[in-house]
């Protein structure tokens, strides 16, 4: 975390020839168990780790937003208040967005400069673009002297990035990126947003990711389809059940899918199957951790994948690929892909005394696994105003 600030940093001060005013760095996350169940209104439990993206920032006297990648050695710019989703620099829409909605709920956007830079890697399903919009939201407070709720700067990143960037994300990953727990994963539900830390760390286990190196552009994928597959299920449990209140589909219950499944298209009902399920195994999955049962926990992360598999269909043969490998190998208890889906990485639980026969076989098949720490939330490192 130091060394990429101190890059950035660096990175700040050759290419404006200058200090910056503020240091902010967000961390990426990985979601544990809870898959697709945000934007449902769901439980979803992830974990803030230790990769970052950090924004190194200092105002101007003059009216323009002006912004160099280190990662991707360029430089993007618009004037203050012109914030066009067709920019031609695609990791500036993120900032942009941000800008943007800061200014909706009636804040001043001054004309800053600003150097990015991250250790997440980009489209492995952690959550580099929350963690980016959430870095600059919070050098912008930095910048402003502010420091606005955690739970509307959250949805504020989340309406950057739904109705700005064009991806209908659900809440978890800004809420994560803004309040994640050292050592905790959040028990987060997404319809009141009420946050419980859960110790995450079980004696003698770790927990891995592993990069299957399959990249997906979730605006161009089908994530949105299953957003709108879910919205049908919601609609067709309103008609069926009309004396209940339903919500949003974490109020369907599983008492309710046999009698959804008369009413429903296939593909609509195993989306709502798998909704339902996973929701289940999250509470479970909380239980578990705080009896500190690691075989449980493996358990139900097997049977998240192969729900994602089957019902939910986001899954690819690259993860499918890596599941099976992890299955096969002594030490592992469980895994899972983590994040939408389309390609990216899996989450897995193993005894922290074989990684190293987990990452030789893991190896062999072309993916990277890396063990994680579970980290805080954003922060202020620099602040010189």
């Amino acid at each position: 975390m130091i060394e990429l600030a101190a890059r950035v940093s660096n990175s700040f001060r050759k290419t404006w020839s200058t200090t910056p005013d503020v240091v902010s760095i967000a961390p990426g996350r990985v979601n544990l168990i809870g898959e697709h169940t945000d934007y449902t209104g769901g439980f979803v439990l992830p974990a803030a780790i230790d990769r970052h993206i950090v924004v190194a920032a200092k105002r101007t006297n003059g009216s323009k937003v002006t912004g160099y990648s280190v990662d991707f050695d360029n430089i993007a710019n618009c004037p203050v208040g012109e914030y066009d989703p067709e920019h031609p620099v695609e990791w500036f829409h993120y900032v942009a967005g941000v800008l943007s909605e800061l200014e909706r709920t009636g804040h001043f956007v001054p004309g800053f400069c600003f150097s990015v830079g991250g250790d997440i890697p980009i489209g492995a399903g952690l959550s580099s673009s929350a963690a980016l919009e959430m870095a600059v939201l919070t050098a912008l407070e930095g910048l402003l002297g502010i420091r606005m709720d955690d739970r509307e700067a959250a949805l504020l990143c989340q309406r950057a990035e739904n109705d700005f960037v064009g991806m209908n994300c659900g809440i978890m990953d800004q809420l994560i990126s803004r309040m994640g727990q050292r050592d905790h994963a959040l028990l987060i539900d997404c319809t009141s947003l009420s946050v419980e830390p859960v110790d995450a760390n079980l004696p003698g286990y770790s927990w891995l990711v592993i990069d299957s190196g399959k990249r997906r552009g979730l605006v161009d994928s089908e994530y949105n389809q299953r957003r709108s597959e879910c919205e049908q299920a919601l609609a067709v449990a309103r008609t069926l059940f009309p004396n209940r209140e339903i919500r949003n589909l974490r109020d369907v219950s599983s008492d309710a899918l046999p009698a959804l499944r008369q009413v429903c298209d296939d593909k609509v009902y195993r989306r709502l199957r798998h909704v339902i399920t996973e929701n289940e195994r999250v509470l479970k999955t909380v239980d578990a951790l705080r009896r500190r049962d690691a075989e449980t926990v493996g358990r139900l992360l097997y049977q998240s994948h192969e729900s994602l598999r089957d019902d939910f269909e986001v899954s690819c043969k690259e993860l499918d690929s890596t599941v099976e490998t992890l299955s096969q190998t002594p030490g592992v208890s469980g895994a899972r892909l983590t994040g939408a889906g389309f390609g990216g990485a899996v989450v897995a639980l193993a005894r922290t005394n074989t990684i190293p026969v987990i990452a030789k076989a893991i190896k062999e098949t072309g993916a990277q696994v890396f063990s994680i720490k579970i980290d805080d939330g954003v922060r202020l490192l620099e602040v010189h105003r």
